[in-house]
């Protein structure tokens, strides 16, 4: 052991002397408030995160139904086309000198009468 006045102990007690007891426990106080801080503000951030990764989930399966809905749609509007265009070639090969005419798609050929669907319907040319 080293006797009670070596230098190291001497060094150490004047070392310790020249530290302020009242800074010392001011840092430790301000210390132990950041902790608290830290501590609060870490629950916060692990509740954010719990309820954001509740709302991605909800939002992840709305948006997977509508890609869904978004799709079948698409599907859906092939097939119209698809009848349309059906109808349309039918159409041309029944009145071929209707479609013989040029005329701006989407416009109406002003010397073409407008046929009214519940005329087509009665007269049979959309049949099934």
């Amino acid at each position: 052991m080293d006797p009670p006045d070596s230098a190291s102990r001497v060094f150490c007690s004047r070392i310790l002397s020249m530290v302020n007891t009242d800074d010392v426990n001011a840092i430790i106080l301000a210390q132990k408030n950041m902790l608290d801080r830290f501590e609060k503000t870490n629950e916060m951030l692990l509740n954010f995160n719990n309820l954001s990764s509740a709302r991605l989930q909800q939002m992840s399966e709305r948006f997977l139904h509508h890609t869904r809905t978004l799709v079948e749609m698409k599907r859906d509007l092939d097939s119209i086309f698809r009848r349309i265009r059906t109808l349309k070639g039918k159409l041309a090969r029944q009145h071929p000198e209707a479609f013989s005419r040029k005329c701006h798609p989407g416009l109406l050929c002003p010397q073409m009468p407008v046929p009214s669907p519940q005329g087509w319907l009665l007269e049979g040319h959309l049949r099934g």
